[in-house]
């Protein structure tokens, strides 16, 4: 069974559900996580039982059979791919860590902002002068 064939009856389900019972479910969760799935399975076949909803016993199993065919995508912690990332000589982007200038010795990396405002003051060098002043050639 694809992904796709087990989000549709995952969603089939979903609105069956929404229906009948007034349980909002979330759609993707069922479709990715077996534990999910399998209580959603449990809470359908419940309410099929106690509420007469009959209808939803052929959906409950079509997404019994898909749990064996979930496959959860693995997924790194960030905090752990930045680490291997750093470890590594990169930084998380990709690019090396060499063009990175050092930090500060208080742990704190120097601002860029200057090179783009061009002092500290936040305007130009100039600030008598209109071409570099932070609105610039706008007026």
């Amino acid at each position: 069974m694809s992904p796709a064939d087990i989000m549709g009856v995952a969603a089939h389900l979903h609105v069956l559900l929404r229906r009948k019972t007034g349980r909002v479910t979330d759609t993707e969760w069922m479709a990715t996580n077996e534990t999910y799935a399998r209580e959603i399975v449990r809470f359908a076949r419940e309410k099929a039982a106690s509420d007469g909803h009959e209808d939803l016993l052929p959906w409950a199993d079509k997404l019994e059979a898909a749990c064996a065919h979930m496959n959860p995508p693995v997924r790194v912690p960030l905090v752990q791919s930045a680490l291997e990332a750093l470890r590594a000589g990169r930084t998380a982007a990709g690019s090396p860590r060499a063009a990175a200038s050092p930090p500060a010795p208080g742990g704190f990396v120097e601002s860029t902002l200057n090179s783009v405002f061009g002092s500290e003051r936040g305007g130009g060098d100039d600030p008598a002068d209109p071409d570099t002043r932070y609105i610039g050639r706008l007026r």
